[in-house]
C-alpha cells in the first residue's frame, strides 16, 4: 500500500545536522521564507513533496483557477524551488531536490530546538 501525501510529508521530517548557525543563515533562508508565507504557494509545494505531478492535478487539488495557479507555480519555478518538464501539452511539476539539499542544512540550523540555547543574559 502507497502511503498518501500527508503520511510521507510527516515520516520525512527528520534534521540531522551540527548547531552552528552562522549570520548569514538569515539572508540565505529569507528568499525563502518569503514565497513560502503565501498559503497557496506552501501548499503546491508540499503537494509537490510527494512527487511530479502534471498541473491539471495540481489545479484540482488547490481548488483554484488555472491562471492562479500557473502564478504561484511560476513564483516557484522561477525562485528554483520546483521544475517543470514538458510532455507533449502537458506539463509536469516537481520539487527541484537539489536546491531543497542546499537550503536544508541552513534551516534545520535556524530551526531546530536543539540548537536554540538556553544561555542567560549578562545584563
Amino acid at each position: 500500500m502507497t502511503e498518501s501525501r500527508i503520511e510521507f510529508l510527516e515520516n520525512s521530517i527528520t534534521c540531522n545536522t551540527i548547531c552552528t548557525p552562522t549570520v548569514s543563515d538569515a539572508d540565505t533562508v529569507l528568499p525563502l521564507l518569503k514565497i513560502m508565507s503565501e498559503p497557496n504557494r506552501l501548499k503546491i509545494y508540499s503537494f509537490l513533496a510527494a512527487g511530479e505531478c502534471c498541473v491539471c492535478d495540481i489545479e484540482a487539488f488547490m481548488k483554484l483557477p488555472q491562471n492562479l495557479v500557473s502564478h504561484h507555480l511560476g513564483v516557484l519555478r522561477d525562485a528554483g524551488y520546483i521544475r517543470a518538464r514538458r510532455e507533449g501539452r502537458w506539463v509536469h511539476y516537481s520539487v527541484n531536490t537539489e536546491t531543497l539539499a542546499a537550503i536544508y542544512p541552513v534551516i534545520c540550523r535556524l530551526f531546530n530546538p536543539e540548537c536554540v540555547s538556553d544561555k542567560k543574559s549578562a545584563c
